[in-house]
């Protein structure tokens, strides 16, 4: 008979299956890790997102405001602006109100008309304070070991002043 080897040995084929499951295994690996990475970084975005539009939102009416004022508890801002800021009447004032709800851990922006548009979720306590020429404010968000966590801060000055 003749020793010419048409195959692979045992031995070749059992370091072969090893060294494919080492790969295997690491490939999977690397794409867990990148798929946890883009979670965290997807859900990072859409935080950044949410907190721009927030500051956004609080920074644009308070601006557009000729007085602010806090209300009650210190949770509602209450901002007088032209009418015409919320398609009203040019020359009216018309009364706009941050309205942080402590239950529903929401900040909402109330019109006239008691209309509601959420501003911000997931807030535990928001803190307005009034300034000489505008409004400063911080909202803060309970961490899971009880610790508070700034949320977002601004500070917008009133055209009024």
């Amino acid at each position: 008979m003749n020793k010419k080897s048409k195959g692979m040995t045992l031995v070749e084929l059992l370091i072969a299956m090893g060294l494919s499951v080492m790969i295997m295994a690491a490939t999977f690996t690397i794409v867990r890790f990148s798929s946890n990475t883009y979670d965290v970084t997807a859900k990072m975005i859409n935080e950044n997102n949410r907190t721009y539009d927030a500051v956004n939102i609080i920074n644009r009416n308070i601006r557009s405001a000729y007085y602010c004022t806090t209300i009650g508890d210190d949770n509602t801002l209450a901002c007088y602006v032209d009418g015409s800021v919320v398609g009203g009447e040019e020359g009216s004032v018309i009364m706009l109100q941050f309205t942080f709800d402590d239950e529903q851990r929401k900040m909402f922006l109330m019109d006239n008309n008691w209309n509601e548009t959420v501003v911000s979720s997931d807030i535990d306590r928001i803190d307005w304070k009034i300034t000489m020429n505008g409004v400063q404010y911080a909202a803060y968000r309970n961490k899971s070991n009880g610790d508070e966590e700034l949320a977002f801060f601004g500070y917008a000055y009133m055209r009024g002043r």
